[in-house]
C-alpha cells in the first residue's frame, strides 16, 4: 500500500513538472518569435506601395500618422516582443522598416525626434 502511493505521488509530480516546462518554453516561443514570417521580410522592398505591403503582410494592427504628413503601422501581436514597424511617406510609398524588440525608453514614439 505505501509503494503504491510512493508510485502514486512520484507519477503526479513528474507528470506535474513536465507540463509546466512543456508549457513555458511552449509560451516562450510563441512570445519571442517574429512578427512576420523571415520570408515575408526577405520579400519587403523599400518602395514598394502601401496596396502591395497589404498584399504581402496584410493589414497592420495599428496605424499611426507622423508629423512630416508619413504614416506608420505596427505589424506584430501584442504579446509578443517583436514588432515590425513600416514607414510611409505622403505617397504612400514604403519609404522604409524595422524588425525588432522596441526599446522601452521610447514611450511610443516611432520616429526621431
Amino acid at each position: 500500500m505505501i509503494g503504491e502511493l510512493n508510485i502514486f505521488w512520484v507519477i503526479t509530480l513528474t507528470v506535474s513538472v513536465v507540463s509546466m516546462v512543456g508549457f513555458t518554453l511552449f509560451a516562450r516561443s510563441c512570445g519571442y518569435s517574429p512578427a512576420v514570417t523571415f520570408k515575408k521580410l526577405e520579400a519587403l522592398q523599400v518602395g514598394m506601395t502601401a496596396d502591395q505591403v497589404v498584399a504581402l503582410l496584410g493589414q497592420p494592427r495599428e496605424k499611426r500618422a507622423g508629423d512630416k504628413n508619413e504614416e506608420f503601422w505596427v505589424y506584430g501581436a501584442r504579446w509578443k516582443r517583436h514588432v515590425l514597424v513600416t514607414e510611409f511617406n505622403a505617397e504612400r510609398r514604403l519609404q522604409n522598416f524595422v524588425h525588432g524588440v522596441p526599446n522601452p525608453r521610447r514611450s511610443g514614439r516611432l520616429s526621431e525626434d
